[in-house]
């Protein structure tokens, strides 16, 4: 199980603005390791992990996965805001081919959100949205999981549980953590990667990777998000 990059080049173009973040990168990413990518903040984090899941196309070059490839942990843009939770989780499980009985049941049982199930999304408040994003992600058994900056979210007891269920699905299947935190990256990951010059690079340690990059570059964090507004206003051009 893989997720390959063989001569990928990727432009992001708005209007008369062109960011480079990718240009001839190569590199292969076990499905069933825990990994981390560490890059500075503006260095096309977003741009890889939709990459991998597929939701981006590479300008030239060929992204391949062999692996049930997760769409990014709580991102924006995952729930349709006019239907309700239970809903939305019924076309995710659809899409990727899994019975949403048991995993509805999973995430409303996790969350304890109760008949709040059944509103429409944009209904509900920034705490239960928090709740449902990680939650749905983690519920739906991929084998690999793909994680833009924040591992786990919410509040309290919730935040704990939540923590509790990264761990466990860490037993049995990969991650591709992208991070600009080296202190994430050193919690979770066994192997690391940068994206440097735009180009995807293996490091032998955490202390390398943040070495070649520049500490004054990183940012410290937590891999922790209370709310997923954060996470919405934050997601630019990472």
């Amino acid at each position: 199980m893989t997720i390959s990059f063989t001569n990928v080049h990727k432009t992001l173009r708005r209007k008369t603005l062109r960011t480079k973040i990718l240009e001839g990168a190569d590199a292969e990413f076990a499905g069933d390791r825990l990994i981390g990518i560490l890059a500075p903040p503006g260095s096309g984090k977003t741009t890889l992990a939709r990459l991998m899941t597929g939701k981006l196309r590479a300008d030239s070059g060929r992204v391949r996965r062999s692996s049930m490839v997760s769409f990014p942990v709580a991102s924006g843009g995952i729930f349709n805001g006019a239907l309700t939770g239970r809903e939305n989780l019924a076309f995710l499980c659809r899409v990727f081919g899994f019975d949403p009985i048991p995993i509805i049941r999973f995430v409303v049982d996790f969350t304890e959100i109760g008949k709040n199930i059944d509103k429409p999304f944009n209904s509900l408040n920034r705490d239960e949205r928090t709740k449902l994003q990680f939650t749905s992600c983690y519920a739906i058994p991929f084998e690999t999981y793909i994680v833009d900056e924040s591992v786990i979210g919410g509040r309290g007891s919730f935040r704990a549980r939540c923590e509790e269920l990264v761990l466990e699905r860490m037993q049995s299947a990969g991650f591709l953590i992208l991070s600009s935190s080296p202190a994430v990256i050193r919690k979770y990951c066994s192997d690391v990667f940068v994206i440097n010059r735009f180009k995807i690079l293996e490091m032998a340690s955490v202390d390398e990777a943040a070495s070649l990059l520049g500490a004054d570059r990183l940012r410290d964090g937590s891999g922790e998000l209370d709310q997923v507004g954060e996470l919405e206003e934050s997601q630019t051009l990472e």
